[in-house]
């Protein structure tokens, strides 16, 4: 079989409702090819054949005919060593009562219910898919997550045809609604003075020129950029070098709107100085 796919090949996995629907579409709308659910047995026939000559997303679960976590894994190893193909396991995966929730909810059947319950086929599923969870090259937990949400935590890894680039997600947040998930580093900016004790800012964010120039005028501040900054350029390199393709930073405080707001901003503006893509969030504003 001659290859002429050359292309990148992206395989979306995960529980039943992590949101797999979701995220082939959001691929879909960056341009990928989609085809969902098809028999493992026949990617094949599309890809090394060149039956499909462009960027393509499967979406895989265990309702897919022939569906089998070893056979899965071999195909991609196997596509991993053959020139022209770049191929990414994207493994979904979320909490077990919110998946319960989501099934209720929707009153969808799980794929292994019948005459156990959908609290044992959930747990069944979660322990069958775990080889490809330890395999994937991105895991994303949906718990939290909006299907907004999953479209942004995906689309960061999708740019262009490089997954394998480094992407910092900058995050502040509120400490009263708990930290993010997923987080790699956190810093608690409650050392800093908190803006809201002063009147007529307590009702303005940290996007604000107000509170900005409140928070960066604390002699502190720039004591804490000169510290973080030299640590994270030692850092990520070497976890870019690991093999790690994001690097998310938590910035907290009490309401997650003032500070750790200017704080994340300006730290976004200092790592988009290190060839790395860059994003910013606020989670609480």
């Amino acid at each position: 079989m001659s290859n002429v796919f050359g292309k990148h090949l992206i395989i979306i996995t995960g529980s039943s409702g992590a949101g797999r629907t979701t995220a082939i579409n959001a691929l879909e709308d960056r341009g990928f090819e989609i085809i969902d659910n098809i028999p493992i047995s026949m990617i094949d026939n599309l890809f090394l054949e060149g039956v499909v000559n462009k960027n393509v997303a499967l979406g895989i679960d265990i309702r897919t005919r022939d569906f089998s976590t070893q056979l899965l894994t071999s195909m991609v190893n196997r596509y991993e060593n053959l020139k022209g193909i770049k191929v990414s396991l994207i493994f979904l995966e979320c909490g077990h009562n919110k998946l319960l929730a989501r099934f209720n909810e929707t009153r969808r059947r799980h794929p292994l219910s019948g005459v156990k319950s959908l609290a044992q086929a959930l747990r069944e599923e979660t322990e069958l898919l775990e080889p490809l969870k330890s395999i994937a090259e991105v895991v994303i937990d949906t718990t939290d997550y909006s299907p907004n949400d999953l479209r942004e935590e995906l689309l960061r890894y999708v740019t262009g045809n490089d997954l394998k680039k480094l992407t910092i997600l900058v995050q502040s947040f509120s400490y009263k609604h708990g930290l993010p998930r997923n987080l790699d580093m956190v810093f608690d900016c409650r050392f800093l003075k908190n803006p809201y004790w002063q009147g007529k800012l307590r009702d303005l964010d940290g996007n604000s020129d107000l509170i900005k120039d409140y928070v960066m005028g604390l002699p502190v501040f720039d004591e804490f950029l000169k510290n973080a900054i030299p640590m994270l350029e030692f850092l990520i390199p070497l976890y870019e070098k690991e093999g790690k393709i994001e690097f998310s930073i938590g910035l907290g405080c009490t309401g997650g709107k003032h500070r750790s707001v200017v704080v994340a901003n300006e730290l976004t503006k200092v790592l988009q100085g290190m060839d790395n893509k860059v994003f910013v969030k606020h989670r609480d504003l």
